[in-house]
């Protein structure tokens, strides 16, 4: 099943948190204007949302109030996303920054093998990668894999063969940014 995701990347005033009233106002408005929760195994499309401008107004407005610089968005297009890699304890969420030189073929040949390597491993829940080649811009990636834990990510990070890999990768990015994340666990807005 293809999966369109937009990813909205925002640094974060200081101070503000998930508890921070614009912060939670934002994700009020997202609830009423459609997107139900913030799991993929849900679906959504693009249509069945209205951001509430008259309650909440103007939502690229309400975002600049707890973004410290600029927002980027990307639209990144999955040719499959098993729901059991967000359904997972913990999903490691990856966004990369591909040198402006990267060969795209050879990168895609490289994250495929190490995909399908991960997807041996009993700990590993499922994994999807996909970029976007905007204009005038360098190649973001983003990869999406589900483990059992961070631990076990780590273990699994830390093996010979895994930092073989790693050093293989680091050829193609120029920047990175991973953290774990709970998506199973957040509660469900409907």
């Amino acid at each position: 099943m293809t999966v369109v995701v937009e990813l909205i990347v925002v640094d974060l005033k200081e101070g503000t948190d998930k508890e921070n009233t614009a912060f939670r106002k934002l994700r009020e408005g997202a609830a009423k204007g459609g997107l139900k929760a913030s799991h993929f195994e849900d679906g959504f499309e693009l249509k069945d949302f209205s951001w509430p401008t008259d309650e909440y107004g103007d939502f690229d407005n309400e975002l600049k109030k707890i973004a410290a610089s600029d927002v980027t968005r990307h639209f990144l297009t999955f040719p499959s996303f098993s729901p059991a890699v967000t359904a997972a304890p913990v999903t490691e969420t990856v966004i990369l920054t591909l040198k402006e030189d990267a060969d795209l073929a050879a990168f895609k040949a490289f994250q495929d093998g190490a995909i399908s390597k991960l997807k041996e491993a009993p700990v590993v829940h499922g994994a999807a990668y996909a970029i976007t080649t905007e204009a005038g811009a360098n190649p973001i990636v983003v990869l999406f894999v589900g483990w059992d834990s961070a631990e076990a990510h780590q273990a699994i990070a830390a093996a010979p063969e895994s930092q073989a890999l790693l050093g293989t990768l680091y050829a193609f990015i120029e920047k990175g940014d991973l953290v774990h994340v709970s998506y199973s666990k957040r509660p469900r807005r409907v």
